[in-house]
């Protein structure tokens, strides 16, 4: 199967192109697929979020979520979304939640398909913290064996709740953890009132490369994500799969892909606009344990992803 990507950057880390990424290398390996530059010689479309040129051949678009921040012109910024979606022959949305989302504020999509990302198991497997010899490796097996280490990772904006992810380590954790942050973006307000604990108990250690984040779930006993209203983040997919325990929020999708960890109970949001960067304050005892014997695989999602191909294929 011959395949023209919209929006795709093979070299990007982002969330979404991270996971494509992946995606065609798993179905590659499987079904023998081509990814194309000319749409006239494509058998079908894949579009990420949005298209860059009107379609030719059927269309699959994989959505990220859609714009509802207050501090935003949301139609604005929806507008090329919903164009995309109005002339895709099929489409995928990461969660539950973004398909009633997205349906709520466009239209009910006649081939909407719910896909949860998943984790690249066989990759995960492979990954030594031990073998690695990078200077965050070495970091991590400096740490003294009787350390627990937690640990969290985004594109720290305001709806990430990193300040929170700190305020719950801190309350929940005892003296002898740890948290390690990765991604950009971390500021120093974010510490709160445990400045103190900086360089101590609290490590930033900026962006990572994927083995590097990987190595940094399997040496985690905990894996905080306490965003607000977040979709489906291939960070809790990835560190789950390296048997970290996840903390989350009960808004958005992420509890949908968390098999095993904490919940903190939070007010049901009703899909109206809503200040994302000012997300609500959380009360850490109001939680609830999750266990549930699924697994999220890359290898599930490549199938579905290649069923959905092949059903709108011309």
């Amino acid at each position: 199967m011959k395949i023209y990507t919209h929006n795709f950057n093979h070299q990007s880390n982002s969330g979404p192109n991270k996971f494509s990424r992946q995606l065609f290398r798993k179905m590659n390996e499987k079904f023998e697929i081509k990814i194309v530059d000319n749409p006239n010689e494509s058998d079908v479309e894949f579009c990420l979020i949005m298209q860059s040129i009107d379609r030719v051949k059927p269309r699959l678009t994989r959505l990220d979520g859609i714009y509802f921040n207050l501090a935003q012109d949301f139609d604005r910024l929806n507008s090329p979304i919903r164009y995309t979606y109005d002339y895709s022959d099929a489409v995928i949305f990461q969660s539950e939640f973004d398909k009633k989302l997205i349906e709520r504020w466009f239209f009910n999509h006649e081939n909407g398909h719910v896909i949860h990302n998943g984790a690249d198991t066989q990759l995960i497997d492979s990954v030594n913290v031990e073998h690695n010899s990078s200077n965050f490796a070495n970091f991590l097996k400096n740490i003294r064996p009787d350390v627990e280490i937690w640990s969290c990772a985004s594109s720290w904006r305001p709806h990430k709740r990193l300040k929170d992810n700190i305020d719950y380590f801190v309350k929940m954790s005892h003296q002898k953890s740890v948290l390690i942050i990765a991604g950009k973006g971390m500021q120093k307000e974010d510490l709160g009132n445990h400045e103190s604990l900086f360089g101590q108990r609290i490590f930033y250690v900026n962006e990572l490369n994927y083995v590097d984040l990987l190595c940094l779930y399997k040496k985690s006993k905990y894996f905080l994500h306490l965003a607000y209203l977040d979709h489906c983040p291939n960070v809790v997919v990835d560190a789950q799969a390296c048997g970290t325990k996840i903390v989350c929020s009960s808004t958005g999708g992420t509890k949908e892909i968390v098999t095993n960890g904490i919940m903190i109970e939070e007010e049901v949001w009703d899909f109206q606009p809503v200040k994302l960067y000012e997300p609500p304050a959380m009360n850490f005892d109001n939680k609830t344990i999750i266990d549930k014997k699924l697994v999220y695989s890359l290898k599930d999602a490549v199938d579905s992803y290649h069923s959905v191909l092949i059903n709108i294929k011309e």
